[in-house]
């Protein structure tokens, strides 16, 4: 015999469903009007070589890299948020593009960065950037056998190589 199940109060059931699809809408509505200006097949820079590594340092996130862009810029790239986590990657080789132009990340403010565990071709991360909550770019690095474990990120800083 099962336990009796707790009375449902399909009001307030109803009530937070609705508000819960009325936060969600709005999210979407928000990003569209962010993004509205974004184009798929406007112009992006993409590397001709990077570098990255990642680890978990006590209680925070590290990811640095390098970036090197044909015809330059040369950059160096540092992120570091406070996410307890596991995994780190040695240095890696990979990609990345952006769809601003890398010469405007030299000291620029309000970057930040999300990393987490890439599994193609046996190992590495993945890492995409922001700056002030908009997306500009998206990177790649792998290896043989190593992954970051634990998903995390923060801010970050680009200067010149």
């Amino acid at each position: 015999m099962s336990a009796p199940q707790p009375a449902v109060d399909t009001n307030e059931m109803t009530r937070r469903v609705q508000e819960t699809h009325k936060a969600i809408t709005a999210n979407y509505v928000d990003l569209a009007k962010r993004y509205a200006t974004m184009d798929v097949d406007a112009q992006s820079w993409t590397t001709s070589s990077a570098t990255g590594a990642a680890a978990y340092i006590f209680v925070y996130l590290q990811v640095q890299g390098s970036l090197n862009f044909p015809g330059g810029p040369n950059l160096n790239f540092l992120g570091q948020g406070g996410v307890l986590g596991l995994g780190a990657t040695g240095s890696l080789g990979g990609q990345a593009t952006f769809n601003v132009d890398p010469n405007t990340l030299i000291g620029a403010s309000g970057c930040s960065f999300e990393a987490w565990g890439l599994s193609v071709g046996g190992g590495g991360f993945q890492i995409t950037w922001y700056q002030n909550g908009n997306y500009i770019g998206h990177g790649e690095f792998y290896g043989l056998g190593v992954s970051l474990g634990t998903p995390g990120g923060g801010t970050c800083s680009f200067t010149a190589a």
